[in-house]
């Protein structure tokens, strides 16, 4: 039996893509724990749609997002509120529809860039004050609902569901339990 390596008639086809995504987020548990005014989260992203097919492609990105908590609650005293960011890596199987409709599904590695501290200015001796809130990392499925228009613009959204518990113990502080990121964004992204 003879095995014959042959390449493409063709190089794939490749698409680059810059995205930019704004939307809200959950962390839980408690009041967190629902999409709400006032959860940013945003996300700027590269990635390379990559063409195996007229209909599927596949789209390896490297992007940094942010979840910040208390849009709205400028000024406000002794709150502990949420801010952090990650460095993020996805990769993404995309259907490409006839009509320019971009169905997309992967996993989404994230790596804290600011993982977000506990500040407690109603008790300034808390125990609690400047550690740590999130793991390093966290693993997130990502499914993506995006429009080629005519030009060079896309538009759609996206949304991410944690699949990890972010949330640091501190059983000595009786802080334990669990904390899932998800998030809905908007998107709009330039194809190049």
């Amino acid at each position: 039996m003879t095995f014959v390596f042959r390449l493409p008639a063709q190089p794939a086809r490749v698409e680059h893509n810059i995205l930019l995504g704004l939307g809200t987020y959950t962390y839980g548990p408690g009041v967190s724990s629902q999409f709400r005014l006032g959860h940013l989260a945003g996300r700027l992203s590269y990635g390379l749609d990559i063409y195996c097919s007229d209909r599927w492609s596949v789209m390896p990105e490297v992007g940094g997002k942010f979840y910040w908590e208390g849009v709205f609650a400028i000024g406000a005293v002794g709150a502990n509120f949420d801010s952090f960011s990650y460095l993020d890596f996805t990769v993404s199987a995309r259907y490409h529809f006839a009509d320019g409709m971009i169905l997309g599904l992967g996993p989404m590695l994230s790596y804290t860039w600011t993982p977000g501290k506990y500040y407690i200015d109603a008790d300034p001796s808390d125990p609690l004050n400047g550690k740590v809130k999130n793991t390093p990392l966290n693993l997130s499925l990502r499914p993506s609902l995006t429009f080629a228009t005519v030009g060079r613009w896309r538009f759609g959204v996206e949304a991410e569901i944690g699949l990890l518990n972010v949330m640091v113990q501190y059983p000595e502080y009786g802080r334990t339990g669990s904390r899932h990121i998800h998030a809905v964004r908007l998107v709009v992204g330039l194809r190049f």
